[in-house]
């Protein structure tokens, strides 16, 4: 019965995410395509902004790849050394991922810093086509990766870069019609900036959501107050402590505790509270893996005052 039980889970895991490695692919394929355009464009119209969101989009790009290739490797099998698998490549990619766009980023203000002393001429009707096209370019990454940002990290991250890609080419488009209308060549650096400064802003969301993953730290779909209430209605439970609950990957919880029952209680029927619990953990809150350890209390030996939970997270 467990095993078939654990058959589901990895199923339930595993299916939804080939479908996001072929979203994965398109939008690869997309971005590779749009950066190199933006990059030929940037060269002929001497546009920074085009630069940047080239840059952008060819990091993206690489992202993508690391997301890719995380997703596969967490399709490996489980060992004995590596219990939960290699779902964690995941987190770890979508790390490198945000340092890469930071260092990007800092690239970007520098060459922007420079332009201000030195302006090129630019080509501005060069400049609003290529814009143009990396804007299409970008919204059809946001389609594909929409629905899977709400799931995984790294489409969120990848979700994250397209979103800031798609505001990037507005800022080339907008500063193309400037240029072309006014003459004003600062609109380019201007938006450089702009973009720069969205690329921090991805990063540093995906860095801060990674990293807590890294320590461990509560998902934040899940209140580990609402989490124990809900443990301690179940029959059977007189109380929940030494509670902890992290995220290996996204969307796959995890949970440790300790729940109190009574020192009467065969083992049977401690049995099945244990698994009527996990169940109720599984379907409830979406916690694909819990281990409860039981700890038998004799009424009279234990003042119910005393059976508090104790909320470790």
């Amino acid at each position: 019965m467990r095993g078939d039980i654990h058959n589901c889970m990895v199923a339930e895991l595993h299916t939804p995410r080939v479908s996001l490695e072929h979203r994965l692919l398109a939008a690869i394929a997309i971005a590779t395509a749009a950066a190199v355009l933006e990059l030929a464009g940037s060269w002929l119209s001497n546009s920074l902004a085009l630069l940047s969101d080239a840059g952008h989009v060819g990091t993206d790009a690489v992202g993508l790849g690391l997301a890719f290739v995380a997703l596969r490797m967490s399709r490996r099998p489980h060992t004995m050394r590596m219990s939960f698998g290699y779902h964690r490549m995941e987190v770890v990619a979508a790390l490198a991922n945000a340092l890469l766009l930071a260092g990007f980023a800092v690239f970007l203000m520098f060459q922007a810093y420079d332009r201000t002393f030195h302006p090129p001429q630019i080509q501005g009707g060069l400049m609003l086509a290529i814009g143009l096209l990396g804007l299409a370019a970008n919204m059809a990454t946001l389609v594909l990766l929409r629905e899977w940002a709400r799931q995984n990290i790294n489409a969120r991250g990848a979700f994250l870069h397209a979103y800031g890609d798609a505001l990037g080419s507005v800022g080339v488009v907008a500063a193309a019609l400037v240029i072309q209308i006014t003459g004003l060549i600062g609109s380019d650096i201007v938006v450089s900036v702009l973009i720069a400064a969205l690329i921090l802003v991805s990063a540093a969301r995906l860095l801060r959501d990674g990293v807590q993953i890294i320590l461990q730290a509560s998902p934040s779909e899940l209140d580990p107050r609402k989490v124990a209430e809900a443990m301690e209605r179940m029959p059977g439970v007189a109380g929940v402590h030494d509670l902890h609950i992290w995220t290996v990957t996204s969307g796959h919880f995890v949970l440790t505790g300790h729940i109190r029952i009574d020192g009467n209680t065969t083992v049977k029927t401690a049995a099945d509270i244990v698994e009527r619990t996990i169940a109720m953990l599984r379907e409830r809150f979406g916690i694909a893996h819990a281990t409860l350890q039981v700890d038998s209390i004799e009424a009279g030996m234990i003042p119910m005052s005393e059976v508090t939970p104790r909320f470790e997270s």
